[in-house]
């Protein structure tokens, strides 16, 4: 009697991690989905231009969105920190040359 419940219990324990990781790997799969139709999507304009390590917790980062460049900081203990902003070079001579007058 003591072997037959002992059984039992194997099995349900068996069963109980299966579905565990049958659960897991469910949420894995929906993750992995979602996450490379967002990071594919076509709207999405931002790219990291350069990334500088400064030692192994801070670095800076060139972000461009658009026209506009940023300057940032990351670091474990302060998270990200906004250092500059401006716009796009090619956009300043584009608006400089549309107001030098024609001789």
């Amino acid at each position: 009697m003591e072997q037959h419940s002992l059984t039992i219990m194997l099995v349900q324990s068996v069963a109980a991690l299966a579905g565990v990781l049958a659960l897991f790997a469910v949420f894995v799969w929906a993750m992995k989905r979602f996450q490379n139709h967002n990071l594919s999507s076509s709207t999405s304009n931002m790219r990291v231009l350069q990334r500088l390590s400064l030692d192994s917790r801070h670095s800076l980062l060139e972000v461009q969105r658009g026209n506009k460049h940023y300057i940032l900081s990351t670091s474990t203990v302060a998270g990200v920190s906004v250092i500059e902003s401006f716009e796009s070079l090619a956009a300043d001579i584009s608006e400089t040359a549309e107001q030098t007058p024609n001789d």
